[in-house]
């Protein structure tokens, strides 16, 4: 790392060691003015009023500032003890200490440590955004019937709001439910996607004026091409819902456990929720396998540990992608075409980018749906068996901005298995994303304690014999096709499922 970054990241953290310093300093002007209004004999519930006023006015800051770092001065004294030694020492900076302030307001006391704790570890190397995401999965969690009571009472707040800007412009603030949100934000998507592509907006403008059509309503967005381009019909039928998606375990949704649920584009929600949604929901299959049973399966089939392939999501869609569906001399034939084609297949675009959920860069929230997908070894259209194939291993979703910064060669990245990217920074310091999807959140997943355990001989019965032998056959090709034969155990001869186990539906 050259001296200049090494200078840059000492800098950085010398000016958060400031910044605590400075909060620390307010906090105890607060304390003492608090302490002086007891003397006087003030009613213990307006002590200290006023000392954000004389804040402001030292700091020449507004009222509102000044209240924000006395309130983040007192959690970081009186709760927060392992985010103040984190901000003091210059592993967090003002930006990660207040996010985590807000974060953390109401969690309960019996969990308040314990997450801390687990949302300290690595805080340092991830952006403000992404420490509040990890928060609300780890209280989703560990604080499951706090997260259920908070929500409630914050659906009270729910309000939008407009305020006169400059230029003519106004805008538009809005306080509502997360999955409300996340349906109004699918509705505009898809409707800032219907024009043709001779319309001279950009995305961001057709979304602002899909708001204007739906309120005015209509179900479509006018085209500004200025030709007949025929985009302009609203459609006779009824307009199709907006699809939102939400991982979920089936254990949660029987009722069996209270693990956190997942939903797309907001993050961790609690099961009680997940159950609403999914009441009325459509439902889509997405086979998963964690990392550690899929290391022990592999393991068991071929006594060789350490091994790793595409990812977490085996398939999505109603039972998985094609190419594990199909017997496999067909699926070969079709995986070997499919490989060498430029474009993904619908099912392999589905799978990949339900597995990335994210614009798969460090730190970039960029929705997946709105991402390229992206060969991380180069695709060779000369000769694509000379290039990087187009296959789950060689995929990943990353945003145009990074995706030309990949391209130019300012960062480079490789995928090390497991769905896992490796990227290098031009100072050569690495870095390893992991899948961030809807089914890949270790927090929505069980405990160790309460996870099967997989042995050779009873994987397939005990984990999915409710799904019949479709789902065998899925992942034994699944295995045929990563896993040289001769890497392979021989297996016992096992006994054939019961008809009515193999035809019954899944319970879910």
């Amino acid at each position: 790392m050259s001296d200049t970054v090494d200078a840059l990241i000492e800098r950085h953290a010398s000016i958060a060691r400031a910044q605590f310093l400075e909060i620390d300093a307010v906090t105890s002007l607060y304390f003492e003015r608090c302490a002086e209004d007891e003397k006087a004999g003030r009613n213990p519930a307006v002590q200290g009023e006023f000392v954000h006023v004389e804040v402001a006015f030292v700091l020449s800051i507004t009222e509102y500032a000044a209240t924000r770092m006395i309130a983040l001065g007192c959690d970081l004294r009186l709760r927060l003890h392992r985010v103040s030694a984190a901000f003091a020492s210059g592993e967090i900076d003002l930006g990660k200490a207040t996010a985590c302030s807000d974060a953390l307001a109401n969690v309960s006391d019996d969990a308040l440590d314990l997450i801390e704790q687990l949302l300290l570890d690595g805080a340092g190397k991830c952006s403000s955004s992404r420490l509040k995401a990890r928060a609300r999965s780890l209280i989703a969690r560990h604080d499951p019937e706090g997260a259920r009571a908070r929500r409630r009472r914050a659906q009270e707040d729910r309000d939008v709001r407009i305020s006169a800007g400059v230029d003519g412009m106004s805008t538009l603030d809005g306080v509502l439910p997360a999955v409300g949100a996340q349906i109004v934000a699918a509705k505009l998507a898809t409707m800032s996607r219907q024009v043709c592509a001779r319309d001279p907006r950009t995305l961001a403008q057709r979304r602002a004026d899909a708001l204007v059509a739906l309120s005015e309503g209509r179900s479509t967005l006018a085209c500004a091409c200025g030709t007949d381009c025929g985009r302009d019909v609203e459609p006779a039928s009824a307009p199709s819902q907006a699809t939102i998606l939400v991982g979920v375990n089936v254990s949660t949704l029987l009722g069996f456990d209270d693990l956190p649920a997942f939903l797309h584009g907001y993050g961790a929600i609690d099961a009680e929720l997940a159950r609403e949604i999914a009441a009325d929901g459509v439902w889509r299959q997405v086979l998963t396998l964690s990392e550690k049973d899929r290391q022990i399966l592999c393991q068991n089939l071929t006594g060789a540990p350490g091994f790793k392939s595409g990812g977490p999501v085996l398939g999505a869609g109603r039972r998985s992608a094609a190419p594990l569906l199909t017997p496999a001399a067909v699926a070969a034939r079709k995986r070997h075409r499919e490989e060498r084609t430029y474009r993904p297949s619908a099912a392999l675009a589905q799978t990949v980018r339900t597995r990335d959920g994210t614009c798969r860069f460090p730190n970039c929230a960029a929705r997946a749906e709105n991402c390229d997908l992206d060969h991380t070894v180069a695709f060779n259209h000369a000769n694509p068996d000379r290039g990087g194939l187009t296959t789950e291993q060689n995929l990943a979703c990353v945003c145009r901005k990074h995706h030309r910064l990949k391209t130019l060669g300012y960062w480079s990245v490789r995928q090390i298995g497991g769905g896992e990217l490796e990227w290098v920074a031009p100072t050569g310091s690495v870095v390893v994303t992991k899948p961030r999807g809807a089914f890949c959140d270790p927090d929505v997943q069980p405990d160790e304690v309460e996870r099967f355990r997989l042995t050779e001989s009873h994987v397939v019965e005990r984990l999915f014999r409710c799904h019949g032998r479709g789902v065998e056959a899925d992942l034994e090709f699944q295995l045929d096709s990563t896993v040289a034969g001769w890497r392979r155990k021989r297996r016992p001869a096992r006994a054939a499922i019961p008809a009515h186990v193999v035809n019954e539906p899944p319970p879910f």
